[in-house]
């Protein structure tokens, strides 16, 4: 059932990015609706699956694939929940929905090493929970780094295509760029504070790598938001310091858990 479940979600997510990439293309906003629809039936089916591995079961048994299908449904469910303000986020997910849908497969066709969570590690689930947001948030700011650049190289070569037209101005999309960093900054320090806290033994639980790297990227992420408020850091400055943050973050939210779980066949605990 839970595998049926993924393939229907990832199905939506897959009509949903056509039609996403037909309304920036053609300048269509009743194929958006359709996107939106689409994507907003498959963050339902994307939630009822992942809460058959994290709420039902009184042990939760999870994996590297689980938590970054959690993570991959943060990246989708939070520009559609901006779909009806002013400066509305949603076109990210022209970038999160395939992303998506390959982990979705994934996780429906690879079989990775399992985690359980007990009750003594609920402080450890606030963890997890408060790190999967801030990848989440951050991860659209990553997107929104790469329409900048794109933006900026369109403008240069004075190409004004649909795109151009569709995404709102350059001075627009950095701004929204500075606010997702700074809610990302901030979800972001209450997990690395959780971690710290209730880790017990982060070189004993393989966690050493995933912490200084997760740190490295917090201090990256310090250094432009200090940069962007003392001297007024943006525009090539501030795609570069976000995309090499986004880098360091997935190296450790993944890069070290695949080469534990995947390649060395080997787990961290709880």
């Amino acid at each position: 059932m839970h595998d049926k479940i993924l393939l229907i979600t990832a199905a939506c997510y897959l009509v949903a990015v056509i039609f996403l990439y037909l309304a920036v293309a053609g300048l269509s906003d009743r194929k958006r609706v359709v996107a939106v629809a689409f994507t907003l039936l498959g963050v339902l089916f994307h939630t009822w699956a992942e809460a058959q591995h994290w709420l039902i079961p009184a042990t939760p048994q999870v994996s590297l694939l689980n938590v970054m299908s959690l993570c991959a449904l943060a990246t989708v469910a939070i520009p559609l929940a901006t779909y009806p303000m002013k400066n509305s986020l949603f076109d990210a997910n022209l970038a999160a929905l395939p992303i998506s849908v390959l982990i979705l497969v994934g996780e429906g066709l690879i079989q990775a090493p399992i985690l359980e969570i007990t009750e003594q590690s609920a402080g450890m689930v606030v963890h997890i929970i408060t790190s999967i947001v801030a990848f989440g948030v951050l991860s659209i700011a990553g997107v929104y780094a790469i329409f900048i650049t794109t933006i900026d190289h369109l403008l240069r070569q004075h190409n004004f295509n649909s795109l151009i037209q569709t995404l709102p101005a350059l001075e627009t999309l950095e701004e929204m760029l500075m606010h997702l960093i700074k809610s990302g900054f901030v979800v972001l320090t209450l997990s690395l504070a959780t971690g710290l806290i209730f880790v017990e033994d982060l070189f004993g639980q393989h966690l050493g790598h995933k912490t200084i790297l997760s740190i490295t990227a917090w201090m990256v992420f310090a250094a432009l938001l200090w940069g962007h408020w003392k001297r007024g850091w943006r525009g090539r400055v501030a795609v570069r310091m976000t995309l090499a943050g986004i880098v360091i973050l997935l190296l450790s939210y993944f890069g070290s858990k695949l080469v534990l779980e995947i390649i060395l066949e080997r787990s961290w605990h709880i």
